[in-house]
């Protein structure tokens, strides 16, 4: 069910984005399609669609009730109490030794151990974790690979419609039929391999670096891959000089699908008929005719190559989710765990999920060839990106990324051998847990004996 929003939400999108942004008959502008670089989809009835569903279930859920009801088989096979509140003084053992919990001051205060901990405590807590060298070389390695993840799914679909020349509406719907089967697939297939062999910390550790390597060689292939298309995107400013062109008007015109011109004036046009330019002094050869548009030059077998190359480059970047997970929590205490996944997510956030759009979207406008202008004289968005150097920037970071990840886990990698190899070492905690003692030779942590 996770799966299903993200791919109803790109197929929302494709069929959002292929309508124009207006609503109305005549709300198109003569001559713009849905392949014209100046094509503006309806972007903003999404947000309503995702707004109004959310309002919707909101709404739903308030109607269930404080408390579900309990069944009457739970109730009478519950076990006994006595045995239930030895068990959680034996959790509040555990977890006062490592000042987890507030320690208590009354053996009445049972009811203190589900309560919020104290900030001394919750500081106890991120020092323990962070002094933990398993668990922060694996959140910081998760926090990198979130940064590709992140950074594709905002921006392949730009970058499939600038690359291989498609329309925004049919690049969102080929990223969503190729990115989230890849990713349920791979997530559900590295579940069930740590399921199906048992695996350690040792042996996710060995499955994450041969996802990662795999992965690696896919983005060095998905460098090279783009279309070979003839078309310049020519701004021919000696031969239209006197026709004072401005240089934020965008109207390409084709000339033979091979040369785009910026708009008419560049190309030294002087008539239209119809969607024709005629009389044209600026064309190579001596011809004088264009037409309106720009030069569409689909490459289906670069695309093809590309698509099938992202569908195992995601496959192995989902296939790397649960056996990380199984490391965050067997390189813990049983009492951190809930509390180190809070701070994973956390701390992913701050270095991976907030900054990574920014930087990746700080590279794409980088390679961008026009500009248009919006209101008061200010920049505005990006009509042609530079075809063969916007492939090798995007993927050149993303290996740089990658490469960063893999030095991560060869250092994880080598500490957990060594310890592996250490006498009396055990991987799955880094605080030995003391022996539980029969009930009536363990201490009550609960009370607290006068001095």
């Amino acid at each position: 069910m996770v799966a299903l929003g993200p791919a109803l939400g790109f197929l929302m999108g494709s069929a959002l984005l292929s309508t124009w942004i207006n609503i109305g008959d005549n709300a198109i502008p003569n001559g713009i399609t849905s392949n014209d670089p100046r094509w503006i989809g309806r972007w903003w009835a999404g947000f309503l669609v995702s707004a109004s569903s959310l309002t919707i279930l909101s709404f739903l859920l308030c109607t269930f009730p404080d408390k579900l009801p309990r069944d009457n088989n739970q109730t009478s096979q519950s076990i006994d109490k006595t045995q239930s509140t030895e068990s959680v003084c034996a959790l509040g053992q555990a977890a006062t030794r490592r000042h987890t919990l507030p320690k208590l001051s009354h053996p009445t205060q049972c009811k203190s151990l589900c309560q919020i901990s104290k900030f001394k405590d919750i500081l106890t807590s991120i020092t323990d974790l962070l002094m933990n060298f398993t668990y922060l070389l694996i959140v910081l390695i998760n926090s990198v690979e979130s940064i590709l993840v992140v950074s594709f799914t905002t921006f392949m679909v730009k970058y499939i419609e600038s690359a291989f020349n498609l329309s925004s509406a049919l690049s969102s719907t080929l990223t969503g039929s190729i990115v989230v089967p890849a990713a349920v697939f791979g997530t559900f297939t590295g579940g069930y391999l740590v399921r199906r062999f048992h695996m350690g910390i040792l042996q996710c550790i060995k499955m994450i670096l041969i996802a990662c390597i795999i992965s690696w060689l896919g983005l060095i292939a998905l460098l090279f891959l783009k279309c070979q298309s003839t078309t310049v995107y020519q701004d021919s400013k000696e031969c239209s000089k006197s026709c004072h062109c401005s240089p934020h008007v965008y109207q390409p015109v084709c000339y033979q699908e091979k040369v785009t011109y910026l708009s008419p004036c560049h190309a030294g046009c002087t008539n239209l008929t119809g969607t024709d330019y005629s009389n044209c002094t600026c064309l190579p050869n001596g011809d004088s005719n264009v037409r309106l548009g720009s030069c569409q030059n689909i490459c289906y077998t670069e695309t093809f190559l590309f698509l099938s190359i992202l569908f195992v480059v995601t496959f192995f970047q989902t296939l790397m989710a649960t056996p990380q997970l199984i490391i965050i929590l067997r390189s813990v205490q049983h009492e951190l765990q809930s509390f180190g996944l809070g701070l994973e997510n956390c701390i992913m956030k701050i270095l991976a999920q907030i900054p990574a759009p920014i930087l990746f979207g700080i590279i794409i406008d980088n390679q961008c060839l026009f500009w248009s202008q919006a209101t008061c004289d200010r920049r505005g968005s990006c009509f042609i990106y530079n075809g063969d150097r916007l492939p090798f920037t995007l993927f050149g970071t993303a290996i740089i990324i990658k490469s960063i990840s893999f030095c991560l886990l060869i250092i994880l990698l080598t500490v957990t051998i060594r310890r592996h190899k250490t006498p009396n070492t055990n991987l799955s905690s880094t605080v030995a847990v003391p022996p539980i003692l029969p009930v009536h030779e363990q201490e009550n942590p609960l009370i607290i004996t006068p001095s």
